[in-house]
């Protein structure tokens, strides 16, 4: 083997591996150490909590098992079954979000008063003649919604911290191909469930449309377990994952055809047409279900669905686009802020020490009432607002709602209120609500970003909606303009700015309020909104991925065409090689060290490779050879020989388990290119090869660590206490769970 400079701390595994190997082959089994590679491991050192899964080994184990059984029983309940639990997912997601939406809308009235008739689940509207205000409304106010609140954020601090904020960075991140600990286990389902609840009727500023996401996935988990194909089979879990983030869009929005291009526009990773058509069954079955359980009580999938007969003016195409610009500039003043926030009260920080997370939820949810209850828009929950902002006064009138509790006084008979005073109320609200949202996303308790952006969104598509009806009437244009129109386009403009979603937020947005005639402004929103946001910061769950230092694989840029193989390739390699050892030696070495596979090659001196071996494989077959076979014992030696040039007699040959169509690349292949491997097709693992000899090794940990510094180190240098402080949070977590 080549030799080289050795300076610097080794990791222990690795030193155990070398100690051991040079008893057995007389030599180093390993490449050399470069300063390089020993800066890459000593930063993946946040990302030990996470196990890599290669698609490419899980679905070729899946086919070997399945092509036993191709005929009978057996193959038709497995194809049952892919059906059959995406069904059950999209179920029990839609009951999950119609007993939040429940909760939500009678804990939300508690804060206002109570029924004098029955208090358990007795709603203002339910209630009736016999509803009692509370006598002292702005203190009852303040004390329910903190009281709220606080509730949520203790079940999460104590019982499941990581069903705290969204959940999608953390989705996102387990179907980019890495497994997290505790974030889909059954804890935090029910604490997701119960807090989101509080924390929505508590008038946070937050939505419970992100957390169905991650409630979705959590159920889906928790019936794969069931399962022997999928327990056993990291890739097929996340086939099941893919659907259910398609049903829980389709819960939250009413949105089942947005559900499915939100699961392949945002959360997925790979997403074939297999998952597909069963994502967007999961969809349906979820948005029949919530349908039949009719949460809202109006037969409609949404509270949203607003109906305008008329399209809008072409000129107001420009208005539309300028509200794009406006959208994306705010989610990109968002972003910013909400993690520079994030970072200074991160755990581990001076904030952090001196103010714990339940205080912080509390001191966030009594300052969010105390600035909402003067203003009547953020006084009620913002989807009611919202649904007000989005409605029609013409069919407000014809469905004779109520001009104050159902329109919020935005409607003069069929007419809309179109005057100074109510756009500054407006942006007063639209404000409040921008900064609450800022502070809220991300605390410690459970919540959305949808709603309150949509919110942001609506209040200043409404403003300038009625500066364009001025506008026009000045200057005598015979144009109609709806400010309902003007709050859905703002509304998906602030939406698109701040998650950076295109096609499916077009979707969504159709689905949610019925507008098929804005389709195209919307287009033209959420494009305008993207590109402008893209070039001042990136999407919030994108940003929180790269903060909290989870393994991610973003999207490649003009930068890596610059970069090759050999510049980010690991040249510290452990190898095992053809020659025997004892079984007893190699079960040490798969015991004792952390390392996921082993190259093979020919031996110390030749460094030709054959291929590769996974350690969970070699020593699942070992430890079965040792319990089931007489003749093996911990003496037996062991040992690669189909591939080894001496004959050797006793030796158990473990040849079969070598991975000889491991993906391979040269040294001088574009970083691109090796991206679009890792990405495209699910491998945990690029072997460097030059001349058939072994070179060095990415695996996709460290190739997400080399990318990181290549595309993101501005963001990386301004969010370094966060990843270390998050890292942290998760090994608590694990500790205390596991």
């Amino acid at each position: 083997m080549r030799k080289g400079s050795r300076k610097g701390s080794r990791k222990e595994s690795i030193k155990i591996l070398n100690d051991a190997l040079k008893d057995m082959w007389g030599g180093a089994s390993r490449l050399t150490k470069t300063a390089s590679s020993r800066t890459r491991k000593n930063s993946l050192k946040a990302w030990k909590n996470f196990t890599t899964v290669s698609w490419r080994v899980d679905l070729a184990k899946d086919y070997e098992e399945q092509s036993k059984y191709a005929h009978g029983w057996y193959a038709t309940w497995s194809e049952v079954v892919s059906w059959l639990v995406p069904a059950i997912v999209g179920f029990l997601t839609a009951s999950a979000g119609c007993f939040i939406e429940k909760m939500v809308e009678w804990l939300g009235d508690l804060r206002f008063g109570y029924c004098a008739d029955s208090l358990i689940w007795a709603t203002r509207e339910s209630c009736g003649p016999s509803w009692f205000d509370w006598g002292h409304g702005y203190a009852f106010y303040m004390l329910v919604s903190t009281i709220l609140a606080t509730i949520s954020a203790t079940l999460t601090y104590f019982f499941a911290p990581l069903a705290r904020g969204s959940g999608i960075p953390e989705i996102k991140t387990i179907l980019g191909g890495f497994s997290m600990a505790g974030v889909l286990d059954w804890n935090t389902l029910v604490v997701k469930i119960v807090g989101l609840s509080m924390s929505v009727a508590a008038g946070l500023s937050c939505g419970k449309e992100g957390p169905l996401v991650h409630i979705a996935c959590c159920f889906s988990n928790l019936i794969s377990k069931f399962i022997p194909r999928y327990a056993r089979n990291e890739a097929k879990q996340r086939e099941l994952l893919s659907c259910a983030c398609a049903a829980g869009v389709a819960v939250a929005f009413g949105a089942p055809l947005g559900g499915v291009l939100f699961s392949l526009e945002e959360a997925s990773t790979l997403f074939p047409s297999r998952t597909m058509i069963r994502a967007f069954f999961a969809s349906s079955v979820a948005a029949v279900s919530l349908a039949w359980w009719n949460p809202t009580g109006s037969g409609k999938l949404t509270m949203f669905e607003a109906h305008y007969d008329e399209p809008p003016h072409f000129v107001e195409y420009y208005i539309f686009v300028m509200l794009g610009v406006v959208g994306g500039c705010v989610g990109a003043v968002f972003v910013h802020y909400n993690i520079l926030i994030s970072k200074a009260r991160a755990p581990g920080s001076t904030f952090r020490k001196h103010c714990p997370m339940i205080v912080e939820v509390m001191l966030i949810a009594l300052l969010t009432a105390a600035t909402s209850y003067h203003v009547l828009y953020t006084r009620v929950l913002s989807n009611k607002a919202i649904r007000a902002l989005f409605f029609p006064c013409s069919e407000a009138v014809q469905e004779n709602a109520d001009p104050h509790t159902f329109m919020l006084d935005l409607c003069n008979g069929e007419e809309p209120v179109i005057s100074g005073d109510i756009m500054a109320v407006l942006a007063l609200a639209g404000f409040l609500r921008f900064v609450q949202m800022t502070f809220t996303f991300a605390t410690g308790c459970p919540a959305g970003l949808f709603i309150p952006s949509l919110y942001v969104g609506a209040a200043l598509g409404r403003v300038v909606g009625t500066m364009a009806t001025l506008f026009f009437q000045r200057f005598g244009m015979q144009i109609q303009a709806n400010p309902g129109i003007y709050a859905m386009i703002g509304a998906a403009s602030v939406l698109g700015g701040v998650c950076r979603v295109t096609i499916s937020l077009v979707v969504i947005m159709f689905e949610l309020t019925g507008g098929i005639q804005l389709i195209v402004p919307f287009m033209l929103a959420c494009l305008t909104a993207k590109f402008v946001g893209d070039y001042f910061t990136m999407g919030i769950y994108d940003y929180c991925i790269v903060a909290r230092k989870y393994p991610y694989l973003h999207e490649p840029d003009e930068s890596m065409h610059h970069v090759f193989a050999q510049d980010v390739m690991d040249d510290d390699l452990v190898c095992l090689h053809t020659a025997p050892m004892a079984v007893s030696a190699l079960m040490r070495i798969l015991s004792e060290s952390k390392i996921g596979g082993y190259p093979v090659t020919l031996s110390v001196d030749d460094e030709t490779f054959v291929g590769y071996v996974h350690a969970r494989t070699v020593k699942a077959y070992l430890e079965e050879q040792l319990e089931t076979s007489q003749i093996v014992t911990g003496e037996t030696k062991v040992g690669f020989i189909r591939y080894s040039k001496e004959k050797h007699n006793d030796v158990l040959d473990i040849s079969h388990l070598v991975d000889e169509a491991v993906v391979q690349a040269a040294g001088k292949t574009p970083v691109a290119q090796v991206h679009s491997m890792f990405r495209n097709l699910g491998i945990k693992v690029i072997i460097v090869v030059g001349q058939g000899k072994l070179k060095g090794m990415i695996t996709k940990k460290s190739f997400i660590n080399a990318v990181e510094e290549i595309s993101f180190e501005g963001y990386a240098t301004a969010t370094t206490t966060l990843q270390d402080n998050e890292a942290a949070m998760l090994k608590r977590t694990h500790s205390k769970f596991y």
